[in-house]
């Protein structure tokens, strides 16, 4: 009697847990989930919709910036592709030079006279340090009259084109063909006889080493080339004196270029405006010739001002093929960037040696090298 009670006792417990375990294991159950409202639904499908939208606008903004990239790239590829790019490596020292070029010293000077002008600009130079150059950007443009291969030619045009990014300023020095100027190993010469010898990288040493001045970079075009170029542009106006019209109809090379009958304001093509900047027996020799080329220079670049950027990078495509240059791809797709905002600078045209800053020997003009040096670092740095 006693045992069956137990019994039922222990099935009822056991009943009763049971009962319990899954009382407790439905109330940890999630409870059903309701029918999601149209409302809802509908704000869900325009939330998926607008992270799709924008997905498509981010990869359609990145792959026209890919695109953009890769055609500036093709395009800059095109610019640089088309220029004569010559290594420093590459460009050698002319063997043999003609005897008025390779003499250009003993013709002016006696021993004692050159020993003298050599350590008087070795002295000079020596104490005098390069300015600070990180605002100015400086290329040597180069127009020489080369007639043969054995030689680089006569550098008839030097001119440093120093572009000063802080007083927005270009400056453009002519250097006269005539100056004296110790040459590497060669020792004294005309400064004209760094490019007979060794080409544009020998030329810009020797500007560098002579006035402390760093020059990244050159550009240099013989004389049909420049003709070319200022064609390009459309020739340039002058006003000439009857002199001036006589030697260029004399000296223009080509055979379609118009007589000038006399003194006058012309527009002068490619050929005439070359002849007319080589001028030198009349007026004041070579310092005249200098400046009629700064005037070439001027009307030019007045021209390139007037232009679209459009019709910049149009006129650089037909230039860059008709220039020897230096300069690196970085350097190229530098200036290409910033020719809109580099024509918009004021031109200032100088010359070297500076009236008063020179004494001659013969027809060789020798600077006084630290007031020339200073006052060539204060013009294009705007420091002494």
């Amino acid at each position: 009697m006693s045992n069956k009670k137990e019994s039922g006792t222990s099935r009822g417990q056991r009943e009763a847990e049971t009962s319990r375990s899954q009382r407790e294991a439905g109330a940890s159950r999630s409870p059903r989930r309701e029918p999601e409202a149209p409302h809802s639904r509908r704000q869900s499908r325009k939330a998926r919709a607008r992270r799709k939208r924008l997905r498509v606008v981010l990869i359609g903004i990145l792959s026209l910036l890919l695109l953009a990239c890769a055609a500036v790239f093709f395009l800059f590829q095109h610019y640089y592709g088309k220029s004569n790019f010559l290594r420093d490596s590459d460009v050698s020292h002319a063997e043999t030079l003609p005897e008025d070029v390779q003499n250009d010293l003993d013709a002016n000077m006696n021993q004692e006279e050159q020993e003298e002008a050599l350590r008087e600009a070795q002295e000079a130079q020596s104490g005098i340090a390069f300015p600070n150059s990180e605002n100015v950007y400086n290329i040597l443009l180069i127009g020489s009259d080369r007639r043969d291969s054995s030689w680089y030619g006569n550098s008839d045009v030097m001119m440093l084109l120093s572009i000063n990014s802080e007083t927005e300023t270009i400056h453009l020095t002519s250097f006269m063909r005539d100056s004296y100027a110790v040459v590497g190993d060669s020792g004294g010469h005309k400064l004209n006889y760094a490019y007979a010898l060794g080409g544009g990288p020998l030329l810009v040493e020797t500007i560098e080493e002579n006035y402390k001045i760093d020059i990244d970079a050159y550009a240099s075009s013989d004389f049909d080339n420049t003709a070319d170029i200022i064609d390009l542009l459309g020739g340039v106006e002058i006003e000439v004196s009857s002199g001036e019209a006589r030697l260029i109809n004399q000296t223009a090379r080509g055979n379609d270029n118009e007589t000038l009958p006399g003194a006058g304001t012309y527009l002068l093509n490619g050929d005439q405006a070359v002849a007319y900047g080589r001028i030198r027996k009349i007026g004041n020799a070579d310092y005249q010739r200098t400046e009629r080329q700064r005037e070439v220079m001027s009307k030019l670049f007045a021209k390139a001002k007037a232009l679209s950027v459009t019709e910049l990078m149009n006129l650089a495509d037909e230039i860059l093929p008709l220039v020897t240059h230096n300069l690196s791809e970085g350097a190229v797709a530098s200036l290409l960037l910033d020719l809109p905002t580099i024509m918009s600078y004021d031109l200032v045209l100088d010359r070297v040696p500076y009236d008063g800053m020179y004494y001659m020997k013969g027809e060789m003009l020798v600077p006084d090298w630290e007031e020339t040096i200073e006052r060539l670092h204060e013009n294009i740095y705007g420091e002494s």
